[in-house]
């Protein structure tokens, strides 16, 4: 590309000089022929080609020189691409400069051209261009700027500013010229000279001639040259700014600065310059300032000095008194630069105090206006007010389309107070470069900035210091927790500030001391440090001073954050370095600020440390020459206004909680060098915790809606704020300090506990009476520094208030103890603080003129602490933690002891407050017990003496016998009841193998008192199941338990004496066992109910579960001593209360005796059970059972059901373990007889009887037949199995029916239990087994003599029914089998029952579920009658009744009443089981039904059974026999027929059976007189039946007409005369055919008139007329034989 370049530029000069200019054509020919002959093998080497060819560029050069426009374009060009390229030749740079320099007055495209190629230029030629030749390009440069165009001048300066640059760095690196050794120079340096050479000496001229050209003078070197003085001093700032390491190296460079530069900016600064000049001159003053301090020492003091004198509002104007402050801040920034400048200056003799009178300078500066930073009693928000113009008014009241309804915000400059938004520029006068005037500033501009002056010089005091105040143990430690001094951080107000992360960084387990960094004097930074602590200490009181200013404005959060943040390290680090008095002073500042203006404040005063306001503390102090008489501050609010803050509510807001935080802070840090300043903390927080607590609870009454309608007229917005996360915040802090004293020493804590004590002890003091002295009162060893006085604006300080405060010191004291528990629990109290804690807090909880609310938290504190050094495990000894919790019990029981002293003289409200704090040292107990019971050893007799408190008020609580027995079991309230209650309970079921020997007797009377006293029956309850679990702990090492030659004489003659702890300590195992036994018979004699079945149930389960551990000769003596007064007691309190109740002529209840009495005997029955059998050696069984069952007659008169139902459950039971009445002799099996027979349930009367179900009761008595039964079987006599039975039969009809069930598909238990106890009768006498049936058979029909009709809870006795006829058949059957025959008298007796049941078949309708009673009854007598199958073969020998009672069962299990059936579905069903049943039962009876011993009326009554169940259909009534009439009469008798259809009989099966059973009884057979009587005893009833049937059929079908034969009737019909066909019938049956003779067919001639009558009604039925026809013709062949 750049050989085509050049061949095009080369080719236009030849031809543009052709005629012109012939040197030029000819140079250019030469030119263009050495590029052609140039090998193109690349661009590189093109131009290293053309690098070697100086004369190459001649053309270029004539060109140039011609100063023609057309000739110098095209060589400014190829010039500008060599450049550009590197192809020049160093020999001609020189002619090159020269060249552009002619070309540089041309056309303005040449001019840009050369300024295009002048950069290429520095750049490829940087190194040679030295000496004359940098001479040259400067003077190119400088004549190119003062070209009037914009563009060439703003170029050639940029350009310019390039070569400076390019100039320095060469000086930078310290390299001569390539062409050869330059010579040297010798230049001065005010006091000598220095030879310098090369570029080191360019620069030097370079510099000289700049600040020569700035000042207005000729330079030396760069002829020609000029320079404006604005931009003469931005050449050298940037020469300051790129290369201050060149300008500060240099002695002949720092010369040029002071002699030239120096007077300069001086007089620039000083005079009135415009304000571009004043800009750059300033921005070179901070760059001197910040990198030559040490060099130009007296020029920077004067410079400084100057800086100083121009923040005076009349020594400058506005813009200069900000650019001033704009590089004070700047200074600032630089911390080590501040130090270096007070070194300097303040630090030294004979100099001026510089750093001191900027910071005073800032002190007037803060309060010069104070309207305009809206200075107040307390600090602020700005507030912008919103601009509702007239315009937007009427907008808005117009409803304009596209208006903006909201109100516009407008920002005025001069709006009071320091915020962001408004008293900050875009870009600060000094970096407004660009400016030929200053912009306007806001009104608080300069205070802001002196704002940040004052806050960036304690924070670079702060960085530097406190990295030295952490202990240096590792270097790992070292590096976390240095801290960066450059880094600058923000923090909101939810956030922790920097402070907060030094501490994070700093481990609290780990932390020690803090290092005075003036102890360091071996560190290679003492100066420094030294130099920064005699800043803290000169300069506290123009910071104070400044800051309190400033607390009190109107800031917004970030300055005000900014503020306080500086304020907490400046703090900080003064306490660090020992200096109390700025320490103290800057902790009451923050303080004061940490409270709203109007609270009711405390000052601290000190004797050593005057606390003033800021503004005096400044002024005090030794003022330096160069300040002024500051005005007193001024904007003081007007007397109206602080009525009106005096008179409102204090308000805390977010300001203030930040300043408490900082406060909070400040304590984490100091906390081990505060020593007695402390109370500034304590007292700021206690009244900070006041307001925060009220800020809460208004917030939250105030709803969104009412915060926002404030919003208007709040004068403070932050008001209004939601202050929960900041209050959230500052709690946490002031959490976090006093957990930060666990990691101070000993003194330290001292000293911080000394000052919390001290605002209890004061607070107690002011409670007091004037005239009465605070004996409680302890004093304070050592004397206190501070002295507290209470004075508040004139507002005095109620009682109230020092409640709080006292809630407030005790609460902090907890905290206080919480974080400090491993100091605590030392054994050395004395340094530790437990001797302080204990006696404060012991005085104040027992002090009766103290608050009660205050009493109550000085024992919830104390107890606390007790509870947390009992339960912690710091101490690694194991006898030290013994003793730790001794001590801590031993204190629990001392305040109870303190807190009676003067229990009788204090009032009611006083004495509740004791019960309180009482109550408070039990739950303490209950939570030592809950973490360290199972292990302590020492302190159980405090234990259980703090335990049985609760039933005394008792001046000094002891084991005393005497005093115990007065208390009794009546406690002092309910509330210690079920505190104390916790310990006991804790004690017995975790810990009670830790309670020692000789403390048991002491737990038993604890258990006993809990469990009888009448507050809280859930206690009483739980306790006496405790009585269990110390049982079990009594006898866990006993395997074996004698209760021999202990008499229970004397073992209840101990119980009615008084029992001490001392007395029992030493009983044996068995003797306490027994009187913990003793202890629940006496709760069994208890009011309530509850309780006694409660003692009742765990005496019980005691002596079940140690049954196994008594040894048979021990049961006399628990017997008389326990159970024997067991029902001996309750038998009284029962028969007291019924005498009671009758002497006052009331219905006292006594059914909770009654149900006392049933948990003893069932409890009773329970232990008896196996000790019949366990203890049967005993020779005392027998009398005890007979002295049991006595004391059971007693129970069994108060004729009560669940008392019977108790007994006789306990006599069956126990009787239930008696193998045969031989292991227990014959009189107590007769007692129980007797008490069985008396003492029938069912007839128990009384009006608490009335409707209450008898069963259970029934249940039991018959439970205990049972075992009688079992064990008495072979020798019941008539009369006791008669009264049995009795009883038996009561029992069933008097029982009360089931609640929610009924007696028809299940039977009751009591009727089974009945059932069953007449199984067990054995009938073994004569006449027994009557009775017994008697009995069964009343069973069997009870359910059918009662109407079904009665209330539903009647019972039916279905169930029971169906059962009993079970019973009977067994018994019936196995009665016969065992006799060999059957007693007849028996078996009609028994189905004398089931044959009312048969004859109920469809018509009783409560059947139960299968089988019903009809079919149990058929398949009961179907059994019985096969029992009897050998007698029935005998029929001459079987009683006329019995074969009566046969055919009436044969009736009932052939006849049914169809239509009263429930269930129609199940006839078919039923018709199958009677067919079944009748042919068993047919084939039972005849042929003996036969037999001549048989009445003919049995027989005929057989026969009319069969003929009536035969009926298919139902016969015409007119057909029948009427009374007084023959049977076969109704058939000759006429009447109408009947056209209906008739329905057939729905048994149609066995009416057609039993047919063909008439049929078979007429018929011939063997022609026994058996079948003969038989057949005639039927033959009436077939005539009548065949007759009937013809007959209806004759008067019917010719009403018919054409109308159909009903199917059934015509079926009916050809049935009958086929089998009238077939029948071979007994001439003798057939009645009135006596005189006619014929075979077997007589029938058929007696029917005879009847069939011809048919046969002509059926002329119309072909099948019926053939069946009739044959019939006739069987009876015409009978008359032809």
């Amino acid at each position: 590309m750049i050989a085509q370049h050049l061949t095009s530029e080369l080719s236009t000069l030849l031809q543009e000089s052709r005629k012109k200019n012939p040197d030029l054509r000819a140079a250019a020919e030469k030119s263009l022929d050495d590029l052609k002959a140039l090998p193109r093998t690349s661009e590189t080497q093109i131009v290293a080609d053309l690098r070697y060819r100086p004369a190459f560029v001649k053309p270029f050069l004539l060109a140039c020189n011609t100063r023609n426009p057309k000739f110098a374009g095209n060589a400014v060009a190829a010039l500008q691409r060599l450049i550009i390229s590197n192809a020049l030749s160093q020999d001609v740079l020189g002619d090159v400069l020269e060249a552009l320099r002619e070309c540089s007055t041309l056309a303005l495209d040449i001019q840009l051209k050369v300024l295009q190629a002048l950069p290429s230029l520095l750049q490829n030629y940087a190194s040679n261009l030295t000496g004359p030749l940098l001479i040259a390009a400067f003077q190119l440069c400088f004549l190119l700027y003062g070209n009037k165009t914009a563009v060439i001048s703003n170029t050639a300066a940029a350009a310019l500013q390039q070569v400076v640059s390019s100039t320095f760095e060469k000086a930078a690196k310290g390299k001569d010229t390539v062409f050869g050794e330059s010579p040297a120079s010798e230049v001065s340096i005010g006091d000598g000279t220095v030879s310098i050479k090369g570029p080191i000496l360019d620069a030097h001229r370079v510099l000289d001639d700049l600040c020569l050209l700035t000042e207005g003078q000729k330079p030396k070197y760069i002829q020609g040259a000029f320079l404006s003085q604005n931009f003469g001093l931005e050449l050298i700032e940037s020469i300051f700014v790129n290369h201050v390491d060149t300008i500060t190296m240099r002695p002949e460079q720092v010369h040029v600065l002071r002699i030239r530069l120096m007077p300069l900016l001086i007089r620039i600064l000083s005079e009135k310059a415009p304000f571009p000049s004043t800009v750059r001159a300033m921005r070179l003053v901070q760059l001197i300032i910040r990198n030559l301090l040490v060099p130009l020492a007296s020029d920077c003091e004067v410079v400084l000095s100057l800086l100083n004198h121009m923040l005076d509002p009349e020594a400058a104007p506005s813009w200069k008194r900000a650019m001033c402050l704009e590089a004070y801040q700047t200074l600032h920034a630089d911390p080590s630069l501040m130090r270096s400048i007070y070194a300097q200056y303040d630090d030294a003799d004979e100099k001026r105090n510089i750093v001191r009178d900027h910071l005073g300078n800032l002190v007037r500066l803060a309060s010069e206006k104070p309207v305009v930073i809206g200075l107040g009693l307390q600090s602020s928000i700005p507030y912008v007010v919103p601009d509702d113009s007239s315009e937007q008014a009427a907008l808005q009241a117009g409803g304009l389309v596209g208006s903006i309804g909201a109100a516009v915000t407008t920002i005025d400059l001069n709006t009071p107070g320091i915020s962001n938004r408004w008293s900050f520029i875009k870009t600060p006068c000094i970096e407004q470069l660009d400016k030929s005037e200053a912009t306007a500033l806001p009104a608080t501009y300069i205070y802001s900035l002196a704002l940040i002056c004052l806050t960036t010089f304690e924070d670079g005091l702060a960085r530097f210091l406190l990295p030295f105040t952490v202990p240096m143990e590792k270097k790992a430690k070292r590096r976390q927790t240095k801290i960066s001094g450059e880094t600058g951080v923000s923090f909101s107000e939810g956030s922790h500030p920097p402070e907060e992360e030094l501490l994070k960084a700093q481990s609290p387990r780990s932390r020690k001391v803090p290092v005075n960094p003036l102890s360091l004097v071996d560190h290679p930074q003492y100066s420094q440090i030294s130099t920064s602590a005699h800043m803290v200490d000169q300069c506290w009181p123009a910071l104070l001073a400044a800051s309190s200013t400033y607390l009190n404005a109107t800031i917004d959060s970030e300055n005000y954050h900014a503020l306080i943040r500086s304020f907490q390290k400046f703090t900080q680090i003064a306490g660090l370095l020992g200096l109390s008095t700025p320490r103290d002073t800057f902790l009451t500042t923050l303080g004061k600020h940490a409270l709203p203006s109007n609270t009711p404040s405390k000052s601290f005063k000190t004797t050593s440390t005057p606390i003033l306001n800021g503004q005096e503390v400044y002024e005090a102090e030794n003022m330096t020459d160069s300040s002024r008489d500051a005005s007193p501050v001024p904007g003081t609010p007007t007397v109206k206004r602080r009525r009106s803050n005096e008179m409102a509510s204090p308000v805390m807001n977010s300001r203030h909680l930040l300043c408490l935080r900082a406060l909070l802070n400040l304590g984490i840090a100091l906390g081990p060098v505060l020593q007695t300043s402390w109370t500034i903390i304590f007292e700021t927080l206690e009244q900070a915790d006041i307001l925060m607590s009220a800020a809460g609870k208004s917030h939250l009454k105030q709803g969104p809606s009412q915060r926002e309608s404030q919003l208007g007229t709040a004068d403070n917005p932050e008001d209004i704020e939601d202050l929960g996360l900041e209050i959230t915040a500052a709690k946490t802090a002031a959490s976090r300090l006093f957990e930060s004293t666990s990691e101070l020493t000993e003194e330290a804590f001292i000293d911080h506990l000394e000052c919390l004590c001290q605002l209890l002890r004061n607070d107690v003091q002011m409670s007091q009476p004037p005239d009465t002295p605070n004996v409680m009162a302890s004093p304070v060893p050592g004397v206190r520094k501070h002295r507290m006085i209470r004075s508040v604006s004139g507002i005095s300080v109620e009682k109230s208030t020092v409640s709080h405060e006292s809630a407030f010191a005790l609460e902090k004291m907890g905290e206080v103890i919480r974080s400090n528990v491993a100091r605590l629990s030392q054994t050395e109290t004395e340094h530790s603080g437990w001797d302080l804690i204990i006696e404060v807090l012991m005085d104040t909880l027992s002090s009766l003129d103290t608050p009660i609310e205050v009493r109550i938290a000085a024992a919830s504190a104390l107890d606390g602490m007790l509870v947390l050094v009992a339960v912690s495990d710091e101490s690694s000894a194991h006898s030290d933690l013994e003793n730790i919790r001794a001590r801590s019990l031993s204190a629990l029981l001392c305040e109870v002891n303190v807190l009676y002293q003067h229990f009788s003289q204090s009032l009611r409200s006083s004495q509740q407050c004791e019960l309180e704090i009482h109550r408070l040292v039990l739950e303490a107990l209950r939570a030592i017990l809950e973490h360290c019971g199972d292990n302590l050893v020492q302190g159980w007799k405090d234990v259980f003496l703090i335990v049985i408190s609760a039933f005394a008020r008792t001046p000094s609580i002891e084991y005393d016998a005497s005093s115990y027995n007065r208390r009794g079991t009546r406690p002092t309230s309910s509330a210690l009841v079920r505190s104390s209650f916790g310990s006991l309970q804790l004690i017995c079921s975790d810990f009670l193998s830790s309670v020692p020997r000789s403390s048991l007797p002491q737990l038993l009377d604890t258990l006993y008192c809990f469990s009888a006293q009448d507050h809280d029956l859930n206690i009483s309850l739980t306790t006496a199941t405790f009585f269990r679990t110390t049982s079990d702990h009594l006898l866990r090492e006993n395997e074996h338990l004698t209760l021999e030659g202990i008499a229970p004489d004397d073992v209840l003659g101990q119980m009615s004496e008084e029992i001490s702890g001392t007395s029992l300590a030493d009983a044996s195992t068995q003797f306490l066992w027994l009187i913990l036994l003793l202890q629940l018979i006496k709760l069994t004699n208890d009011l309530r109910l509850e309780v006694r079945h409660s003692a009742l149930h765990t005496l019980f389960r005691i002596l079940d579960a140690n049954s196994d551990r008594l040894s048979s000769s021990s049961l006399p003596t628990l017997f008389e001593a326990v159970l024997k007064p067991l029902l001996r007691n309750n038998q009284e309190h029962h028969d007291r209360s019924r005498e009671i109740a009758n002497d006052a002529g009331t219905s006292l209840p006594t059914n909770t005796w009654n149900e006392t009495a049933v948990v003893i005997l069932e409890g009773l029955s329970r232990l008896f059970s196996p000790w019949l059998d366990t203890f049967r050696p005993s020779g005392d069984l027998s009398s005890m059972l007979n002295d049991l069952l006595n004391q059971f007659e007693a129970y069994l008169e108060r004729q009560v059901l669940t008392v019977s139902k108790a007994v006789f459950g306990a006599t069956s039971k126990m009787l239930a373990e008696v193998e045969d009445s031989a292991s227990v002799g014959s009189h107590p099996i007769g007692t129980t007889w007797k008490l069985w027979m008396n003492n029938n349930p069912a007839s128990h009367s009384g009006t608490d009887q009335k409707n209450i179900d008898n069963n259970d009761a029934l249940l039991a008595y018959l439970y205990c037949l049972g075992q009688l039964l079992r064990l008495s079987r072979q020798k019941l006599d008539l009369q006791r199995i008669n009264s049995t039975l009795e009883q038996l039969r009561s029992i069933i009809t008097l029982a009360t029916a089931p609640a929610y069930s009924t007696d028809l598909d299940t039977m009751t238990s009591v009727q089974t239990a009945v059932l069953e106890g007449l199984k067990m009768i054995v009938v073994n006498v004569e006449g027994a087994e009557k009775i017994l049936v008697e009995t069964l058979n009343h069973l069997v029909t009870m359910a059918y003599e009662q109407d079904i009709h009665e209330p539903k809870t009647q019972k039916s006795y279905v169930a029971l029914s169906k059962a009993s006829m079970a019973v009977l058949e067994q018994f019936v059957t196995n009665h016969a089998r065992e006799k060999g025959q059957p007693d007849l008298s028996l078996l009609t007796a028994a189905l004398t029952a089931l044959d009312k049941t048969l004859h109920l078949k469809y018509t009783w309708r409560l059947e139960g579920r299968d089988p019903s009673p009809w079919k149990k009854a058929t398949m009961t007598a179907m059994a019985i009658l096969q029992s009897s199958t050998p007698m029935i073969s005998k029929p001459d020998a079987i009683d006329i009744s019995f074969w009566e009672i046969i055919v009436s069962i044969f009736d009932g299990i052939v006849a049914a009443n169809s239509s009263a059936c429930v269930n129609q579905e199940n006839l078919l069903d039923d018709e199958a089981f009677d067919i079944e049943t009748f042919s068993k039962l047919r084939d039972f009876m005849i042929p003996s039904l036969g037999s001549k011993s048989i009445r003919d009326s049995i027989r005929n009554q057989f026969s009319e059974s069969l003929f009536r169940n035969s009926l298919i259909h139902e016969p015409n009534p007119d057909d029948l026999a009427r009374p007084g009439e023959g049977l076969l009469d109704g058939l000759a008798r006429k009447h109408f027929g009947r056209v209906k259809k008739l329905p057939p009989s729905p048994r149609s099966k066995m009416s057609y059976l039993l047919l063909d059973e008439l049929f078979d009884l007429v018929a011939t057979h063997n022609g026994s007189s058996e079948r003969t009587r038989l057949a005639q005893a039927a033959g009436s009833y077939f005539i009548l039946r065949i007759g009937l049937t013809l007959k209806t059929y004759i008067l019917d079908q010719p009403l018919r007409g054409r109308m159909p034969h009903p199917r059934s009737e015509r079926n009916e019909m050809l049935y009958i005369l086929k089998k009238l066909v077939e029948l071979k019938s007994v001439p003798e049956a057939i009645p009135g055919v006596a005189n006619l003779q014929s075979s077997h067919k007589k029938h058929l001639h007696r029917l005879y008139p009847l069939l011809l009558k048919a046969l002509k009604a059926a002329w119309r039925d072909e099948a019926l007329t053939d069946a009739l026809r044959e019939v006739l013709e069987v009876i015409g062949d009978d008359f032809e034989t």
